[in-house]
């Protein structure tokens, strides 16, 4: 005799109903964990980071993989040579230029004002140096046919000029990423030097020096190659802490270490609470 089985079946809209629930849970992120995922010392106002993608690694790979390029190139790494930079415009166009910019955008949305100023900053400065040197219009030709308008006194003036800007910039980077991470603070500390050198290297060339150009580039180079290696280091620990892979390596964290008790550090961003500030407020 046949039996009936009287177990109950799977309720396929229970499952859906139940499934969403879980995707819907939170988990608070210590500073530190905050700190992996969005170089920021605290979250920002809102939830939206809860329920967006996090754009840092975006940003973060967008600016290494031109970056990596350009000090390879300066470093002489497999017969390239500062001549080598043209070939690579349009990855400064696009790595560079549209991912930075993408994540400084997201970064904006997000709330994370620091993020978003660096990632906006340097993705421009991509597509700055792209187009300076990009070989379909050649500014330098404004200067002197034949690839000698890139020696002239006029050009190279300008680009000492644009150099020590970004020198001054990074040097602004880097107090602000005081209170990120350490690898983060070594990145803008090189970088402060690469442009000072880069500045210098122009200037040799304006003065008809082109050895001593050569030598300022490779000092410049040396400086990059450091934050470079930084800046795979953070990628590791960023891509880690996005997908949950167990990552041994230390972010060495400086949110709560720098300036912790600040009341800038306690509220960065507009109603942002921290600590035992929200008991401190109702006492």
């Amino acid at each position: 005799m046949a039996t009936h089985d009287s177990s109950p079946m799977s309720d396929p809209k229970m499952d859906y109903e139940h499934n969403s629930l879980t995707r819907q849970m939170t988990v608070a992120l210590t500073p530190e964990q905050y700190e992996r995922l969005f170089f920021q010392p605290t979250a920002a106002k809102g939830d939206l980071a809860k329920r967006l993608g996090n754009p840092t690694l975006l940003g973060l790979l967008g600016f290494l993989v031109p970056f990596s390029q350009t000090m390879f190139c300066l470093l002489e790494f497999q017969g390239a040579s500062s001549t080598s930079l043209a070939g690579i415009t349009g990855t400064w166009y696009f790595y560079g230029g549209m991912a930075m910019v993408i994540a400084g955008i997201c970064e904006f949305i997000l709330g994370n004002t620091y993020p978003f100023t660096v990632f906006t900053i340097f993705g421009i400065h991509w597509v700055s140096i792209a187009y300076t040197n990009d070989p379909t219009h050649p500014l330098a030709n404004a200067y002197g046919a034949d690839g000698a308008g890139a020696a002239a006194l006029a050009f190279t003036g300008g680009q000492v000029a644009y150099n020590v800007c970004l020198c001054l910039v990074s040097f602004i980077f880097l107090l602000g990423s005081l209170r990120t991470n350490v690898p983060f603070v070594i990145v803008f500390f090189t970088l402060v030097f690469l442009f000072a050198f880069f500045a210098a290297g122009q200037a040799a060339i304006g003065a008809g020096n082109l050895e001593k150009a050569v030598y300022y580039f490779k000092i410049a180079g040396g400086f990059g190659f450091v934050a470079v290696l930084m800046g795979w280091y953070l990628a590791i620990i960023t891509v880690c802490a996005s997908t949950g892979v167990p990552c041994p390596l230390p972010v060495f964290d400086l949110s709560t270490k720098v300036f912790p008790d600040t009341k800038a550090a306690v509220a960065e961003h507009a109603g942002t609470v921290r600590r035992g500030s929200a008991a401190a407020n109702n006492a």
